[in-house]
């Protein structure tokens, strides 16, 4: 008896699994999707073959498909844009004093109340045509009463996390990210900019601890405290809303596909969903590009 119930058994859990497996909502795009730790090692898997294409930011396609030789054979696809998506600095729920004043220093720098201004720091990026701040923007934070600021004028030190890509955060030369000094790109400069004006219009001190993480551990991390905020191109979605304090929007992005310069024929923008059914799509984890693809 025990016999015929664990064949019984076995059968009716075979069957489970099957109908699960049938059930598997298919990609929005492609056959299969590869994830990566972050952009950059997508787009190195690309180059190694291992993907057809990824699904990327493209404030970092177009950078590096056009500056140097790494990528040179490499491409955006040409009017194709699969999301149109915004920029924003994200801290722990709860945390509103703290994105209060990140709000407050954006603001200040794109209205160039600073010596500083968000246009400088974009033009030395490229990327001065995707400034998100209006001129009339207002910080809807700001009457919020929470802790969360002044605790970081105690500790003396903004914990900030970020994933390397250009031109959002990258080392300077070499390859060492331990040392702060080091790095740079459009969000290190922006949040060095954001708290020097901070600094000076309070009369704090505090200093900014540049940390790498890995990006499907932002939420986690930003819960646990590890980190005081996630400033690192980072897309606004109503989930991310849900479980996170976010800034207003500082910059515009859309989700792009990069493919080899090679396959510029077998992937073409008008009939990309069809044309890519057969293709193996990378992407970072827990990213927008994840989202896109997945549908």
């Amino acid at each position: 008896m025990k016999k015929v119930f664990k064949v019984m058994f076995a059968v009716l859990m075979t069957a489970v699994f099957a109908l699960f497996a049938g059930c598997t909502k298919p990609l929005a795009y492609g056959k299969e999707m590869a994830k990566y730790e972050s952009q950059l090692d997508a787009l190195n898997q690309l180059k190694a073959g291992s993907v057809n294409m990824i699904v990327i930011d493209s404030i970092m396609a177009g950078w590096y498909t056009n500056v140097g030789d790494t990528y040179a054979d490499y491409e955006v696809i040409d009017g194709l844009v699969l999301a149109t998506e915004q920029y924003g600095i994200a801290a722990k729920k709860g945390n509103q004093a703290l994105i209060s004043k990140i709000n407050e220093g954006l603001i200040a720098l794109k209205n160039a109340t600073v010596d500083m201004s968000m246009s400088d720091i974009a033009t030395r990026f490229g990327l001065q045509g995707e400034i998100a701040i209006p001129s009339d923007a207002t910080d809807p934070l700001a009457s919020a009463t929470d802790n969360s600021w002044a605790d970081v004028v105690s500790d003396g030190v903004l914990t900030i996390g970020y994933t390397v890509f250009e031109p959002i955060a990258y080392p300077i030369e070499g390859v060492d990210t331990s040392n702060d000094d080091n790095m740079t790109g459009y969000d290190i400069e922006l949040a060095r900019a954001v708290v020097a004006y901070l600094n000076l219009r309070y009369g704090t001190n505090v200093t900014i601890d540049f940390e790498v993480i890995t990006w499907s551990a932002k939420e986690a991390m930003l819960e646990n405290g590890s980190i005081d905020l996630v400033w690192n191109g980072m897309t606004i979605t109503e989930e991310r809303a849900a479980t996170m304090e976010i800034s207003i929007p500082y910059l515009n992005n859309k989700q792009v596909v990069v493919i080899a310069k090679a396959d510029a024929d077998l992937y073409p923008a008008n009939d990309f969903a069809n044309a890519a059914k057969d293709a193996v799509i990378g992407v970072e984890s827990g990213s927008a590009g994840q989202s896109v693809v997945e549908g």
